[in-house]
């Protein structure tokens, strides 16, 4: 697999054993590309299931999961993986992708984000839409893996001292 040479600011992702990882930064920043290739590596390993979201599921698949594709086309693992609907499983590992929005149209789906089995890495893409700490701390409290570290990387554009996240 090809991929991307990781820019160092983003190394933690890989060597640290930290739970908590805040990637921020404007347009070129390489967040984007950094994650999706972060995720579609991390796949190789045994009993990873990542979990990408963005606010809604329509904003997701505009972005992040054609994003995610183009990752795995640009690095040469996209027939490793098997698609089905907005999961994308490594067909050597068995270790997923799976893509959410936290808000649908008829309100938050957060009952859907609980409990997730084999969830070890939670991304929240565009963080600054999410408002909600309580919605965060349900999802956060539910990433739980046994068998591997567990992260939750949320990535956003620079955005105000007021949002929660800075707490």
């Amino acid at each position: 697999m090809g991929g991307i040479k990781i820019h160092k600011a983003y190394k933690p992702l890989i060597t640290s054993k930290k739970r908590y990882f805040f990637l921020t930064g404007g347009r070129a920043s390489l967040k984007s590309t950094t994650i999706h290739d972060f995720a579609s590596r991390l796949s190789y390993q045994q009993n990873q299931g990542v979990l990408i979201t963005r606010y809604t599921m329509a904003s997701a698949e505009k972005s992040i999961i054609p994003e995610f594709e183009n990752q795995i086309r640009l690095n040469g693992s996209y027939l490793d993986f098997k698609k089905a609907g907005n999961r994308y499983t490594n067909i050597h590992t068995g270790s997923f992708i799976l893509f959410s929005g936290i808000k649908t149209n008829a309100g938050d789906q957060t009952a859907n984000l609980k409990s997730l089995a084999g969830i070890t890495t939670w991304i929240i893409d565009e963080g600054e839409d999410f408002k909600d700490e309580g919605v965060f701390d349900d999802i956060d409290d539910s990433i739980r893996g046994v068998w591997n570290q567990n992260r939750i990387i949320w990535v956003q554009n620079p955005t105000t001292k007021e949002h929660f996240i800075f707490k």
